[in-house]
């Protein structure tokens, strides 16, 4: 492995780690205190965004509660492991060129997970989808 290779794992490594702690400190917090991050959306429109149950869906998963995850955040679980597969991806075309970019089929691909958010956020607010109400 080439020394700006080397560097440029070692970066990711420390932006993933600090990501990862963030994230766990954020877990234990909740856990103990059951204070979340309010949703802004919510506050100001009483509607829930496409975020909406995000926090709790991790807190389920943390707990193997698969069918809580998915009852709090339906589309985000179903996106969580191609979203896995796409920051491996990239991580890899980082190291490697230290450069990646946006590909036509990853600019399709966006469009339509940005797509499916509206649509969740009109279903889950309709009233008749429920299961989709975190």
């Amino acid at each position: 492995m080439q020394q700006e290779e080397k560097m440029r794992l070692r970066r990711l490594a420390v932006r993933t780690g600090i990501v990862l702690v963030v994230g766990i400190a954020y877990a234990i917090f909740v856990a103990v205190t059951h204070w979340r991050i309010p949703c802004l959306f919510y506050l100001m429109t009483n509607k829930y965004c496409p975020g909406c149950g995000i926090t709790r869906m991790f807190m389920a998963l943390l707990q193997l509660d698969f069918a809580g995850a998915a009852r709090s955040n339906l589309l985000a679980l179903s996106l969580l492991p191609i979203g896995a597969v796409i920051f491996l991806y990239k991580a890899r075309c980082y190291v490697k060129t230290g450069n990646c970019p946006m590909g036509k089929a990853e600019k399709w691909f966006y469009l339509v997970v940005f797509i499916l958010c509206i649509v969740f956020t009109v279903l889950r607010n309709s009233g008749g989808f429920p299961f989709l109400v975190p």
